[in-house]
């Protein structure tokens, strides 16, 4: 199963993988770049 994610993060990539492969065999994941408008650390102003 191939899997394309909108992250290029490692972590996220790797937990996915690790959920999807409790009930999926041959998991492949891809991290692909989109846009938003959530910036990379999302922080809060105080």
């Amino acid at each position: 199963m191939k899997i394309l994610m909108g992250t290029k993060n490692p972590g996220k990539i790797q937990g996915a993988k690790e959920a999807f492969e409790k009930y999926f065999d041959n998991v492949e994941i891809e991290g692909i770049p989109v846009n938003s408008d959530v910036g990379e650390q999302p922080i809060n102003d105080f």
